[in-house]
């Protein structure tokens, strides 16, 4: 009689959480009376019992009432191996994404080689669409071997991901960021007082003030990115971009930066390769003065190759002027070469990097320049929720003339930038980053060789 009390009280805690509502454990004075008469007081129903409850709503795959039963339980039961997956199982399948990724991340952390748990964390990395870290799970599944239905269901979600990389959906993102730091030198300039005669076509050094030399300050940004493209075929597309920043340093307000950023582009695939053209323009304020404007087109073509990699071509062609200086105009070209490695726990791209900037009118010529460098990005996923990252970037230039007006001596550039940071995802949505960054400019001339470093933490929110 007492097992019979005990699944009546089961069927009546699934009843209760059917009806939107769960019997708590603490009505331990509610009694189930059966219709052959039993008088005697059946069990409470307790915590045990609705863990049962929970196993039987699985089972029959009433996923929406198990979410509404397991969220009342998650505090007690959390962390208990089958609580985690059942909970997980019912966030997944009620698109409770965030909720199930904290549910398969534990099991993955304790049980790494049980490929049922890494698979339900994969499958929803795949519907937070964090398709990077979803095809890096689904390929540690296949590496352990599982039976051959998972393996199966493996390559369909893989081959997904695939489709997914060259389809065009209909997309919108928004990210803001806030961050505060420190920059030792805000207006990358030198740190000596002086400017040797040696390098001049004065017969004496020059002073520097305060304001021409190496100033460092704190300061807080902000980010605004949003985007959003529209297909107008399966393999065709069209999408705007937005970007707004803003940099305010805390010691003097002389660099302070305001740039926005405008961008329309029409994409589409032929085979392996995607192509796209766009429109950019770009205005940045200086202390609250309009400084610098750019409008420029912009082309690039991607091969995506059958083993995850990318080969990706850019080119940038423009024009920039400068308000206060109607004569500095400049005719701007670049181009890049990016190789990126296949997704792993470890990625990495590497970019070459030549261009050239032009003068347009020839009493301008010392600021035309040629360059060329190299950026190498290398990240890896800690656990689930965090990344590391760091970079380096070299480039070398020579400038077109010498600014005979000043220097006796053509300047040439060589500059060197390293970057390490991390960061941490509180949810699909919200994280938090911390960002170092060190640079050296070794220049023949003394005005433009300076060190420079800058230590960042920020917020950021998307969407």
């Amino acid at each position: 009689m007492k097992q019979l009390a005990r699944l009546l009280l089961v069927l009546l805690s699934i009843t209760a959480t059917s009806n939107g509502f769960a019997v708590d454990a603490t009505e331990t004075k509610q009694t189930t009376t059966q219709a052959a008469g039993q008088i005697n007081p059946s069990p409470a129903v307790t915590p045990e019992i609705q863990l049962e409850a929970l196993d039987v709503l699985i089972k029959r795959r009433q996923y929406k009432q198990a979410f509404s039963l397991a969220s009342r339980l998650v505090e007690a039961y959390e962390g208990e191996p089958k609580f985690d997956f059942q909970y997980g199982m019912a966030a997944v399948e009620t698109g409770h994404h965030d909720d199930a990724l904290f549910a398969f991340e534990r099991l993955v952390l304790i049980y790494p080689n049980q490929a049922r748990y890494r698979l339900e964390l994969a499958r929803t990395h795949f519907y937070l669409r964090n398709l990077k870290r979803a095809e890096l799970e689904f390929k540690k599944i296949l590496k352990q071997n599982p039976p051959t239905p998972v393996k199966r269901n493996v390559k369909l979600f893989l081959d997904k991901i695939v489709e997914l990389n060259r389809m065009v959906e209909p997309k919108f993102l928004f990210t803001m960021d806030m961050g505060a730091g420190y920059d030792s030198n805000i207006n990358s300039a030198t740190n000596e007082r002086e400017l040797p005669k040696e390098e001049l076509v004065f017969p004496v050094d020059i002073v520097l003030n305060d304001e021409s030399r190496e100033t460092g300050s704190s300061y807080w940004s902000t980010l605004l990115n949003l985007g959003y493209l529209s297909p107008l075929s399966k393999t065709s597309s069209y999408d705007i971009r937005a970007v707004y920043s803003k940099r305010t340093n805390t010691e003097v307000t002389t660099y302070n930066l305001d740039t926005a950023m405008l961008e329309g582009g029409y994409g589409f695939y032929t085979g392996p390769v995607k192509w796209r053209g766009a429109g950019r323009y770009q205005l940045i304020n200086l202390d609250g003065e309009s400084f610098l404007n750019t409008t420029s087109a912009i082309g690039q073509a991607t091969w995506l190759m059958k083993s995850g990699a990318n080969l990706n071509f850019a080119m940038n062609y423009g024009m920039s002027s400068y308000d206060a200086s109607p004569d500095s105009d400049m005719t701007l070209q670049q181009f890049n070469i990016t190789y990126s490695a296949p997704v792993k726990k470890d990625n990495w791209f590497f970019t070459f990097i030549f261009g050239s900037d032009s003068a347009e009118n020839s009493s301008n010529e010392f600021s035309a320049k040629s360059y060329q460098g190299f950026t190498y990005y290398s990240s890896t996923f800690l656990g689930q929720r965090a990344n590391r990252y760091w970079m380096v970037n070299v480039l070398s230039s020579e400038y077109a003339a010498i600014n005979t007006g000043l220097y006796s001596k053509l300047r040439k550039d060589t500059s060197v930038m390293a970057g390490l940071g991390w960061r941490y995802s509180f949810s699909s949505n919200f994280s938090f980053r911390n960002d170092y960054s060190a640079s050296i400019s070794d220049s023949t001339l003394e005005a433009n060789t300076y060190n420079r470093f800058k230590a960042e933490l920020g917020l950021t929110y998307s969407f």
